[in-house]
């Protein structure tokens, strides 16, 4: 089951990849509030925040918890951020307490694909303890984008199944601890993309990562 995390007032618009974009969150969550004002001030990237979250990825809230889950930052400069989404006060992403992940960086001609990140899934020899039955694959999001999906693998800890998609050369992603499959995590996706002010813009080119700057 999912939760919201803000009542968007959204005027009915819908989101629509052939409009204009304006980036940026149009309604900013109570718990990423501080966060977002951080990421604003010290960086170019405009940030992305979902309205839902998964609820039984969700810790039991300890006595006098008016929040679902807590955000801290990882990094953020003019290029990038990284925020983690975490069970109790004081994680700091660590990989016992966090839930997840939102982060975005710009593109550049050095910037590794996707595909590059996550070779090492298809290696052989590459044999987690306990790893998602959904493969890496494309996956269609709001506004016409197309994203990709990176599922869960679990060693000492589980990593995030993730979803990653580009919009005006800077590349996003959410990720959400695992166990949890990917219909989760393209909605949370989906509610970042269309909680905006305006529409997005048109999807790169078949929605491919070029190797080129035009992303």
């Amino acid at each position: 089951m999912l939760i919201l995390l803000a009542a968007l007032a959204l005027g009915g618009c819908s989101v629509s990849a052939d409009s204009a974009a304006v980036l940026g969150a149009e309604e900013v969550p109570p718990m990423f509030a501080e966060v977002y004002a951080q990421v604003e001030q010290a960086s170019d990237i405009p940030m992305l925040l979902p309205t839902i979250m998964p609820e039984d990825v969700l810790r039991e809230p300890e006595p006098g918890q008016t929040q679902p889950f807590f955000v801290s930052t990882d990094v953020i400069d003019v290029d990038r951020y990284e925020v983690n989404l975490d069970a109790m006060a004081g994680c700091e992403g660590a990989g016992y307490c966090t839930l997840g992940l939102l982060g975005a960086e710009r593109i550049t001609p050095e910037t590794l694909s996707v595909d590059e990140l996550y070779a090492y899934y298809l290696d052989p020899e590459f044999q987690p303890v306990r790893r998602s039955e959904e493969p890496i694959a494309e996956v269609e999001l709001a506004g016409g984008i197309t994203g990709t999906f990176i599922p869960w693998v679990c060693g000492a800890n589980c990593s995030t199944a993730k979803v990653y998609w580009v919009q005006s050369g800077i590349r996003y992603v959410v990720g959400i601890r695992g166990p949890v499959d990917q219909a989760t995590v393209v909605e949370i996706a989906n509610s970042m993309i269309e909680n905006q002010p305006a529409a997005v813009d048109a999807p790169d080119a078949a929605g491919e990562e070029p190797n080129e700057l035009a992303d």
